[in-house]
């Protein structure tokens, strides 16, 4: 079985629309912001393989706690982390792909740690066969396999961007659970795969408004990916 964790109902939903024979598992009950978290799981098949697909809700904190529930329950092979990012490369425009072969938490600083791309405590590799398959697809955009960097914050302002390419020159993409995910995922042993399309630019100053109005296009973009990684794997 190949898990799918998505932070936002926009992100899941996309890819719910290509689920065949899909039932819904009732989660545990998670306050989450002063309501309750849907957390449901989606259990059925796409391109012919089983599947899981949850929504984690936004930030670290329930991003660790949602995919150690989400392991326990059904134990995947893989865990896919699907959504949308902001790009840090110039190359890197909306509406194309990032498939992540490593993740670093960015703001991680700890005297006599290393803050880069090589550090054992801030990065955490990618499975590199998910990567393998997406470098390979064709027709659906750019795709880019590199590393993304990860961080509670929504990254728009200058002295952040400054921060990470100081740290993380070569990182393609901003977002915030996909770190927390692999963490988790690598604590328990079991593989995973980040997938971001990129709804905004933040090197070009004020792009960041336009998210929402890119956010249901390209979350449809990054659901198609996903469904050619599921059908490959």
């Amino acid at each position: 079985m190949i898990a799918i964790i998505c932070a936002m109902a926009e992100e899941r939903d996309a890819l719910l629309k290509m689920m065949k024979d899909a039932r819904v598992i009732k989660g545990k009950k998670l306050l989450y912001h002063g309501s309750f978290l849907d957390n449901e799981y989606y259990k059925g098949n796409i391109e012919g393989k089983e599947v899981v697909l949850s929504r984690c809700g936004v930030g670290q904190v329930y991003a660790s706690l949602c995919t150690s529930l989400l392991i326990e329950k059904f134990k995947p092979e893989l865990v896919i982390n699907l959504g949308c990012a902001g790009s840090l490369n110039e190359n890197v425009h909306v509406g194309s792909i990032v498939v992540a072969d490593k993740a670093a938490a960015w703001r991680l600083d700890v005297p006599g740690w290393k803050r880069n791309f090589d550090s054992q405590y801030s990065v955490v590799g990618c499975d590199e066969k998910a990567a393998a398959i997406a470098s390979k697809i064709k027709g659906l955009g750019h795709v880019s396999v590199g590393g993304i960097v990860s961080a509670d914050e929504f990254v728009y302002k200058k002295g952040q961007i400054k921060e990470i390419r100081r740290f993380y020159p070569e990182a393609l993409c901003a977002e915030m659970e996909g770190f927390a995910i692999a963490a988790v995922c690598y604590a328990y042993q079991v593989p995973s795969s980040i997938i971001r399309s990129i709804s905004d630019e933040t090197l070009v100053s004020g792009n960041y408004k336009q998210f929402e109005f890119n956010l249901n296009a390209v979350c449809d973009a990054a659901a198609k990916l996903c469904s050619e990684i599921i059908k490959r794997y």
